[in-house]
């Protein structure tokens, strides 16, 4: 895949969590209660979540895919 920003190759990999993770507007404590507009992009109670991706080394970026995953909007 090539970076969207820079437009040279990216590496594939993955982003690894513990237990929750989600897209918020705002850095803040996370609750089982998602502010507007936030998105819960997995969790798990025992393992980490995971997700699949690309790095660019070049300009610092990552592409992430949360796709299949329990994305619930707030």
């Amino acid at each position: 895949m090539n970076c969207p920003v820079c437009g040279k190759e990216m590496e594939p990999g993955c982003v690894q969590t513990y237990q929750w993770a989600a897209w918020v507007k705002k850095p803040h404590a996370l609750t089982l209660m998602l502010k507007d507009g936030e998105i819960l992009l997995d969790k798990k109670y025992v393992r980490p979540c995971s997700f699949p991706g690309w790095i660019c080394r070049e300009c610092k970026k990552i592409v992430l895919d949360y796709a299949g995953k329990p994305s619930q909007e707030g």
